[in-house]
């Protein structure tokens, strides 16, 4: 029989302990009917035995050839999925016991939603975070402020992924799943429940933590491409000037005025046509590229300007580290 959901979970390196919790919580679901696909990406040490030590006949074990990465893995998993639902999972995450059960339900009396998040709590800290609900204010913050849906929450159509063919683009490292959300904006649906129905965890050996600066910079580029075709306005310039950033090249005071000049046309857009959304940079990134902007007059006068003020508050402190680029 076609199981009701499809649980994908790539694992790399890790640690037996917290692979059990996570394996454990999909186990425990109270929906009993779903597939568990579970990717090995090459880890240094094989995870079958800890996998097939569960002896349940939902698992289906997968081990790759070689590294394909946080794209490539789940891409993987894409491929095998047969279930009506597709269910993301991270493998140093917890699902709470009744995450698929909620899910499915609203998905069943919403048909005309694609992709379904939750709110979640990180730990260990236990801070919860809550989302935008609904599909407007979701693709508002999206496109104008920060990523509104929470990856290892997701479940998504299994009918929506073979209609527009999704699989997650190497370009778009660390920030895959924001790339899918705005790849796809215009096409699909989107709602998060505010049950809080994932831990999520947040440590130093977290992918997105190891490497912000990649990750801050991809997320800018793909706001300001995704900006960019909203207001039908040029972004080109501005994307290669946070490309020069993210690849360590040299950044001049003329790249941080195509980013601001950008910057303003847009959040002025945004203010005549849509007041209701917030605009916001991704913060990392924008300081990240004041320290390695060249520090020239020309510089000088931006960073003191109320034009960048309007952008991003920063204290004089910060903006004599700035300066001397720390």
């Amino acid at each position: 029989m076609r199981p009701l959901v499809s649980v994908i979970m790539p694992v790399y390196n890790t640690p037996e302990r917290i692979l059990r919790e996570a394996i454990e919580s999909i186990l425990n679901q109270t929906l009993k009917s779903f597939e568990f696909i579970i990717i090995d990406d090459c880890s240094k040490k094989s995870i079958q035995p800890v996998v097939e030590s569960y002896n349940d006949e939902r698992i289906i074990f997968i081990r790759n050839k070689q590294n394909l990465g946080v794209t490539g893995a789940p891409n993987i998993g894409l491929d095998n999925a047969r279930g009506v639902y597709v269910a993301r999972m991270d493998s140093d995450d917890i699902s709470y016991p009744d995450r698929f059960e909620k899910q499915v339900e609203y998905l069943e009396n919403n048909p005309d939603i694609d992709i379904l998040g939750c709110a979640f709590e990180k730990f260990p800290k236990k801070r919860i975070t809550k989302l935008p609900l609904d599909d407007a204010a979701i693709k508002c913050a999206m496109i104008f402020n920060y990523n509104a849906i929470c990856h290892p929450s997701v479940m998504l159509r299994k009918s929506t992924i073979d209609r527009l063919n999704v699989r997650y683009e190497k370009q778009h490292e660390v920030c895959e799943d924001y790339g899918v959300w705005l790849k796809y904006v215009n096409e699909v649906k989107f709602a998060n429940l505010d049950d809080v129905l994932l831990r999520y965890r947040w440590s130093g050996n977290n992918i997105s933590k190891r490497k912000t600066h990649i990750q801050s910079a991809n997320t800018q580029i793909l706001m300001f491409k995704a900006q960019g075709e909203y207001f039908e306005l040029p972004c080109k310039q501005a994307i290669n000037s946070v490309e020069k950033c993210r690849d360590n090249k040299i950044v001049t005071s003329k790249d941080l005025k195509i980013i601001n000049d950008f910057i303003m046309k847009v959040k002025n857009r945004l203010r005549a046509e849509k007041p209701e959304c917030i605009y916001n940079v991704n913060r990392n990134f924008y300081k990240t590229f004041l320290k390695r902007c060249v520090s020239d007059v020309s510089f000088l006068q931006m960073l003191f300007s109320r034009e960048l003020d309007s952008i991003i508050k920063l204290s004089i402190f910060e903006k004599l580290g700035m300066i001397i680029g720390i």
